[in-house]
């Protein structure tokens, strides 16, 4: 029995039981060895910055050439993921991912350096499309909501990640070898994760094929729209929550780090309540409190005075954010009108985008008005996460 058309099959029984826990195991350690894979090249940035000697600007455009590798990515995988099912494409970019971390090291140059993070950036990116896709087909056929534990899983994956190089440079490890022990761990969780082949989404979308790129329209526009929104308050939050910590108060650096430390806690408390949460109270209504959450964070953090109280902000933030990826990819790969990579690739590039034009955004905003100012785009994001909650109320 394979994984390939469960949503007809799963009806009940043991053997219908054993396939969707096998599907659960291999796609948590998808999203697991995704996250971790990231949280090692992000918190591995400096020791990069100084081993090619790059300057602020080059790091920038080298960041830049990463993103551009996974937005190109984001079609080009769910166009051959419904064609050839979302497992083989995740078979295929997850060992392309593991091994492309390894070439970031061993880059001799910048330029060899740029390629290489294209690479791991378009592998990056069609992993998450595909694993997303195949998750959201697992949810289908559970007939329950657990898309949210996978992406509770990817922010674990992220910590372990970046705990990984706490470790590795107290203990004085290089770069390549602790991105080959990286890949190595990673190639083993996702060996394990293949014995449970009956769990294997292996067969393509029986939904009419959709060319290689679409712009989403209508709902699915406003459910991107919702994607772009809560991706620019993640990523601000990440790149500029401390520093907007430390502009407001009497707090140092150490103290600034508690903000994306207190954020991160409740995205990831949230995650791991979500998929009851939104079982109990459904996905419109979970992003409409999301909206209400981030909403009430913004205006906390901008108008609180106590350090105590900001950071009840940023947890209110955290909490807020935390469940529209999980929400807008599920709800992108079950579009009536569209086969599940196509409603995903264009949901995930304005996410994705989001996620990277936003600290841009805030930076602009800052340099016009500062930091205590800027951050205020947080009540702005909020509102339009709620604004555009309804588009979950119906399906296209």
């Amino acid at each position: 029995m394979t994984f390939s058309d469960y949503p007809e099959r799963l009806s009940g029984g043991s053997e219908n039981w054993v396939v969707r826990r096998a599907g659960r195991r291999v796609v948590s350690a998808l999203f697991l060895i995704n996250g971790f894979l990231i949280g090692v090249w992000a918190s591995r940035i400096p020791a990069i910055t100084v081993q090619y000697d790059l300057t602020p600007g080059m790091l920038g455009t080298l960041l830049l050439v990463l993103a551009s590798g996974a937005v190109i990515a984001f079609p080009i995988s769910g166009y051959f993921m419904d064609r050839m099912g979302s497992g083989h494409i995740t078979r295929v970019t997850t060992l392309a991912y593991i091994g492309s971390m390894v070439l970031i090291p061993l880059a001799p140059s910048i330029l060899t350096l740029a390629i290489a993070l294209w690479l791991f950036g378009a592998v990056h990116g069609a992993m998450d499309v595909a694993m997303n896709g195949w998750g959201a087909k697992l949810e289908k056929a559970c007939e329950r909501p657990i898309m949210s534990s996978f992406h509770a899983l990817f922010s674990v994956g992220t910590g372990l990640g970046a705990a990984s190089t706490f470790i590795a440079a107290t203990l004085g490890i290089g770069l390549l070898p602790h991105m080959v022990v990286a890949s190595i761990l990673s190639a083993v969780v996702l060996g394990w994760g293949w014995r449970q082949p009956e769990g294997c989404d292996l067969t393509p979308s029986s939904k009419q094929k959709a060319p290689l790129f679409i712009f989403p329209r209508g709902q699915l526009l406003a459910i991107a729209l919702i994607a772009a929104c809560s991706a620019i308050g993640e990523g601000g939050n990440a790149d500029w929550g401390g520093l907007f910590l430390m502009a407001t108060t009497d707090v140092d650096e150490a103290g600034g780090a508690l903000a994306y430390t207190v954020f991160s806690l409740a995205m990831v408390t949230a995650r791991f309540a979500g998929d009851r949460l939104i079982a109990l109270l459904g996905p419109e209504r979970i992003v409409r409190y999301s909206g209400l959450a981030a909403l009430l964070g913004g205006l906390i953090t901008m108008f609180a005075q106590d350090v105590l109280a900001k950071l009840c902000g940023f947890v209110f933030l955290g909490a807020g954010f935390a469940l529209i990826a999980p929400i807008v990819y599920s709800r992108a790969a079950n579009d009536k009108d569209l086969p599940p990579g196509a409603g995903l690739a264009s949901v995930a590039i304005m996410g994705y985008g989001g996620f990277l034009v936003g600290p841009v955004i805030i930076g602009g905003l800052a340099s016009l008005f500062g930091i205590s100012s800027a951050f205020g785009i947080m009540i702005f994001l909020g509102t339009g996460v709620l604004v555009f909650s309804r588009a979950l109320a119906t399906r296209t």
